[in-house]
């Protein structure tokens, strides 16, 4: 198994037959079906190799969960936290719902393929989880079916988990099978994706949402059950004691409580909001920096908000301007080089909705 790498998409080379799945079908037909977003419910339970190895390959394979200063987090436990949730949907609301269109020149050319498919799977769906792969990973890969002029006929995104790329052979693998080159589009993100990135960012945001919460269940200070008395206790009582303390102050009479002559509750420290408030906020700013999104359209708020003055316009301008080519602009320029379109011809999102004031007109639903 190979590592794709940020300094391009690796060579692929194509097999002379086309690749099939269990039951004998095609590549592209096997992933048009519906079961394509199921997997996305339980990734875990497809049980395939991912396209990367090394240091990602700990972060995809287990721990969606914060497990200390080692634990690293999968797509699951990534998307667990809100800032990168939310990160996450607006990039995916915007992208998925602009049209690509075959240019020549500045003239269309009908594609189908392009705005419509015979799968379960539409294409608004194929772009979402696409431009989802992206961000985790850093890496999409698509499934694609072509007449017999070799002119493609419709596309299926792949699930992540189910290809990878054998460095040795420059080519990819999906289920444990070779694809030929005219069967796949490799699709290379902007950079490596954020479970390899911010890597650190999610680890301190599990942190700082497992602190938040331990607090909020116990949100008095820190208490100390302090002996009095000379009595010998052994460690089951102190246990006891300790955890029946503990038990009855997250219940919703612990404000109050009772010891006896033996021990004296003592209070040490005070609680502090700054860690719920300014460590969350942070956390809000990182992911923002990651996926090169405004901090506002996450409701982080910088430092110098109230010396800054800004507009909702200003901040949409910035996400047109900055945001939205990181993401879109690798996939236009992949599906625009020569195995895809004709030489001379290039793909494109129709993004003049984005900037258009005008309300469109309220028509009947039609078949994509």
């Amino acid at each position: 198994m190979a590592t794709p790498t940020a300094h391009g998409p690796p060579l692929i080379r194509g097999m002379s037959h086309p690749l099939t799945d269990r039951e004998g079908v095609g590549l592209f037909t096997f992933f048009r079906r519906s079961h394509e977003l199921a997997t996305h419910v339980a990734p875990a339970a497809v049980g395939l190799v991912t396209p990367y190895e090394s240091a990602i390959m700990a972060r995809i394979a287990w721990a969606e969960h914060f497990e200390g200063a080692t634990g690293e987090v999968n797509r699951n436990g990534a998307m667990r936290i809100p800032a990168i949730a939310k990160g996450r949907n607006v990039l995916v609301g915007v992208g998925a719902g602009l049209q690509l269109v075959e240019l020549e020149g500045e003239n269309r050319v009908d594609q189908p393929w392009l705005y419509r498919t015979a799968g379960d799977v539409s294409p608004w769906h194929r772009m979402a989880w696409t431009i989802d792969d992206l961000i985790h990973y850093g890496w999409a890969c698509w499934a694609v079916e072509r007449d017999a002029s070799g002119q493609i006929t419709d596309a299926a995104r792949i699930p992540f988990q189910a290809w990878e790329v054998n460095q040795t052979t420059g080519t990819v693998t999906v289920n444990g099978r070779e694809a030929a080159a005219s069967e796949v589009i490799l699709i290379p993100g902007s950079f490596e994706g954020i479970l390899e990135a911010g890597a650190d960012t999610i680890r301190g945001a599990h942190a700082v949402q497992n602190a938040w919460v331990g607090r909020a269940q116990s949100p008095i200070p820190l208490v100390e059950l302090h002996q009095l008395t000379d009595d010998e206790l052994d460690d089951d009582e102190i246990d006891d004691m300790v955890d029946s303390w503990a038990a009855a102050r997250t219940s919703p009479t612990g404000s109050v409580g009772f010891t006896d002559q033996r021990v004296e509750v003592r209070v040490h420290g005070s609680v502090a909001t700054d860690l719920y408030e300014q460590g969350r906020n942070a956390i809000v700013l990182d992911v923002a920096r990651l996926l090169g999104l405004p901090a506002a359209l996450l409701d982080g708020s910088m430092s110098s908000a109230s010396l800054t003055y800004s507009t909702q316009e200003g901040h949409r301008n910035e996400f047109l301007d900055y945001t939205l080519p990181m993401w879109l602009d690798p996939i236009e320029a992949r599906l625009s080089m020569d195995d895809v379109c004709a030489p001379g011809r290039r793909i494109r999102f129709d993004r003049s909705r984005l900037t258009d004031t005008t309300s469109p007109a309220i028509t009947d639903p039609v078949e994509d």
